[in-house]
């Protein structure tokens, strides 16, 4: 079916194409009836604007990079939801890259990205931010950091309160009496690892309880580490009684652990988890959890974005998302009714 062209819509309204660009761009005055006429006839046609053709002559690729350092982890499939919807409701597109948590491949991705003339770019990085994202600030090109906060970059940043999660998961495990409380921490080099165990440390500190070297085991966000980690911890001599392993990938391997061990959750070893995964609710016993907005830490990332290449602002945000702890049985809590 052939696609309907401005200059019919201009014919059948009986105005100019100029008339027509003004409806559509809304930038100048146009009567109300004129503008229903208009209206009408592009709903007739069925018209869409050529967004690409009105890019082009902006210099606009209506086109925001994203880079993702794990997309098979169910948190950013839930993240990138949000950053595509709330782009798409302001007509920009997504070009998604997945790093696997490369920082060498981050930079390949980076560069194939410059190359498509991304308007921005939403990143959640694989490791610590290099001069590569530095020399991309200086094109003026805007960036929002999302997840991770990297030290030295004048962009906009979109985090989750990672302290205030694991500090509450901390506090609500000394509460029930335990008194060898382990971490499972993902890399401190990362500021999701570095604040989710100052959330740990801070919990036992501000209830009096002695920090023990050897229940803090410091890995990698992915189900191998998660397991050994957790194979560490089990196999010492003095052994916790309870565990907060620090993202859902860790979580996984923690747990096929414990279930080849045969090692029960919460009569042996009490367990709260960062991150709450579909599955944490059908396990035997449901899994305690600090629940991130998602969803949300998506949509107010586009939000940035989306301020950030229309007004070129000098001065930059960070925003903090407060989590939520999901209490389960895990923990040792009773169900509730």
């Amino acid at each position: 079916m052939k696609r309907a062209t401005l200059k019919e819509v201009a014919q059948l309204a009986g105005v100019s194409t100029a008339t027509v660009s003004n409806v559509i761009n809304g930038k100048k005055y146009v009567r109300s009836e004129v503008k229903e006429q208009v209206l009408a006839v592009m709903q007739d046609l069925n018209y869409q604007p050529n967004t690409l053709a009105k890019s082009l002559r902006k210099q606009e690729s209506r086109i925001v990079g994203l880079l993702i350092s794990d997309i098979a982890n169910p948190f950013f499939s839930s993240v990138v939801r949000g950053i595509e919807k709330e782009l798409a409701a302001n007509d920009y597109n997504v070009l998604l890259c997945n790093t696997d948590s490369s920082v060498e491949k981050e930079r390949e991705c980076l560069e194939a990205l410059i190359g498509k003339r991304i308007d921005g770019l939403i990143v959640s990085s694989a490791g610590n931010t290099g001069d590569y994202f530095r020399s991309l600030e200086e094109t003026g090109v805007p960036i929002v950091f999302l997840n991770r906060c990297p030290q030295f970059m004048n962009c906009d940043v979109i985090l989750t309160n990672n302290m205030r999660g694991a500090y509450n998961a901390t506090e609500h495990l000394i509460r029930h009496g335990y008194e060898r409380i382990a971490i499972i921490t993902g890399p401190t080099s990362l500021s999701t690892g570095k604040d989710r165990l100052t959330g740990y440390r801070r919990a036992l500190e501000d209830y009096g309880v002695t920090e023990q070297e050897t229940l803090v085991k410091e890995g990698r966000f992915d189900i191998d580490s998660g397991y050994e980690k957790m194979m560490e911890l089990m196999e010492q001599e003095h052994k916790p009684d309870a565990v907060f392993i620090s993202n859902n990938s860790m979580t996984l391997g923690g747990y096929r652990y414990l279930r080849e061990q045969g090692i029960r959750i919460p009569n042996e070893l009490a367990v709260i988890v960062f991150d709450d995964p579909d599955w944490a609710e059908l396990v035997d016993p449901p899994v305690t959890a600090v629940r991130q907005p998602t969803y949300e830490l998506g949509v107010q990332a586009a939000k940035l974005m989306i301020a950030s290449i229309k007004d070129r602002k000098t001065k930059h945000d960070i925003m903090y998302m407060d989590p939520a702890l999901i209490v389960r049985q895990s923990c040792g809590c009773p169900a509730r009714k």
